[in-house]
């Protein structure tokens, strides 16, 4: 059957392809299991990977410095968790990086010394020392995740990239304008302008906003405004449970957070925020106001990304202002056996996905892959069913906020136009799955196939 091309309104396009160079601890069950796995790679100069969750540890905890040192205490190891807003290294790791007790800690973020576990803003003391991509690694990556993108029937993408690696962004520009000019880059990609402020001002210096170099545009600039529930940096207005002292981190004070936004809103730049937590969602939403009420811009396509938390009181005024939604439904699939333990009966007013869409706020699908698979089947399933693909056996979480198949399918498709700036599907984008959707169970969403992709009219994926 025929259907539109999906839209993913959110992810990262660059970090999908390398990922897939990664050492993959998605499946990882046990501390030990990840000890075993690493060992398999000592061959390697620097060790990295991705996936690790400690809540789906025997253990029960997160990654530790003493673990990795198990492995190897010559060969720097960077793990990073599956939400990305937290890694942990080993001694040789801090070693290279020249952090000590004595290292002062990074507003915004956090690290412990002891257990080797970076947080938010202080990722950035690892990372500027990790080795620097060629441009052949970069072209690499960008190909690679093409491919897995057209394979999975996506053929437009709003992706944040130009985080991915500490690297001048027009060297990530450049990369992707000479694929697409090459041909080896095929879906259609909307920049989430993830910069710090000094780049920003360059980038609207230098005239990028809002310019399109044929498939590639430039997008809406993203912020990210707090953590993850699992990794416990989102932050809340109220504490994590039985942990009092604990409200998650804020990226940005206040004033910073202004500054940002109202640079963008005054250049005719859209705003989107990751926003996880409820504390985080109230500091945008007044934020991206305070601006609006300055700017008087009527026409913006500012949005909430991840929105996991917000509120029915902070959804009202979402609708109120325009600020539109772009959800992960996938993410379900991990964070159900967490949430209750997370935010206790808080839950109850959480992954408000139908009332979003029920009270008028845009709401457009994504994944934020890698951090989830990119399949939208899976997204779709989870959005209907709001249960766990992963943990099958456990209860719809609060199953009155699912969405209609129709309802699910649009919000990947037409709403997310609003999200990679175009006013209609294009016929000449569009996939063929194997089965019938009008006809079948929402279980075997889970088995859909796509045939064939077609961009522009031109087929790109075709299953053998």
């Amino acid at each position: 059957m025929r259907y539109p091309g999906f839209i993913d309104s959110h992810m990262h396009v660059l970090g999908l392809g390398y990922v897939s160079t990664n050492v993959d601890l998605t499946e990882q069950n046990s501390i030990s299991s990840v000890i075993e796995t690493l060992n398999s790679y000592r061959d390697r100069t620097i060790l990295i990977g991705r996936g690790w969750n400690q809540n789906q540890f025997e253990e029960q905890r997160m990654l530790q410095k003493q673990d990795l040192d198990l492995v190897s205490k010559e060969i720097p190891i960077i793990m990073v968790r599956v939400c990305g807003h937290v890694l942990t290294v080993n001694s040789k790791m801090l070693e290279i990086c020249g952090v000590t007790q004595d290292t002062p800690q990074i507003v915004g973020g956090h690290f412990d010394y002891d257990t080797g576990v970076f947080s938010e803003k202080a990722l950035g003391l690892i990372y500027d020392r990790m080795p620097r991509p060629t441009k052949e690694d970069l072209r690499h990556y960008f190909i690679t995740a093409n491919e897995i993108l057209v394979s999975n029937g996506i053929t437009s993408v709003a992706s944040d990239d130009f985080c991915i690696f500490p690297i001048p962004y027009e060297e990530v520009i450049d990369v992707m304008k000479e694929l697409y000019q090459e041909d080896l880059l095929q879906v259609k990609i909307t920049e989430q302008v993830n910069l710090s402020l000094a780049d920003l001002k360059d980038f609207i210096a230098k005239g990028y906003v809002n310019q399109r170099f044929g498939k590639l545009k430039m997008g809406p600039h993203k912020i990210l405004a707090d953590g993850s529930l699992g990794g416990k940096t989102a932050a809340l207005n109220a504490p994590y449970e039985n942990e009092p002292d604990n409200l998650g981190i804020l990226t940005f004070t206040d004033e910073e957070l202004f500054e940002k936004v109202h640079l963008a809103d005054s250049h005719g730049m859209d705003v989107v925020v990751h926003a996880i937590g409820d504390r985080t969602a109230d500091q945008v939403i007044d934020t991206l106001v305070k601006s609006l009420e300055i700017t008087k811009r009527t026409d913006h396509h500012h949005a909430i990304i991840h929105a996991q938390l917000t509120t029915k009181k902070q959804i009202e005024r979402m609708k109120q202002y325009n600020i539109g939604a772009i959800v992960q439904p996938i993410f379900l699939n991990t964070d159900i056996p967490i949430v209750k333990e997370r935010i206790g009966e808080r839950h109850k007013e959480s992954y408000l996905f139908g009332t979003m869409d029920k009270q008028g706020v845009i709401v457009g699908l994504s994944t934020d892959s890698p951090i989830e698979p990119v399949n939208p089947f899976y997204n779709i399933y989870t959005a209907i069913a709001r249960k766990s693909i992963k943990y099958p056996g456990l209860e719809p979480f609060l199953p009155e906020e699912g969405l209609s198949l129709s309802r699910a399918i649009q919000c990947y498709t037409t709403e997310n136009l609003r999200y990679v700036y175009e006013d209609k599907l294009p016929d000449a984008d569009h996939i063929e799955i194997d089965r019938n959707l009008s006809r079948i169970d929402v279980e075997e969403l889970l088995e859909l196939q796509v045939r064939k992709t077609v961009i522009d009219g031109i087929t790109v994926y075709e299953k053998e």
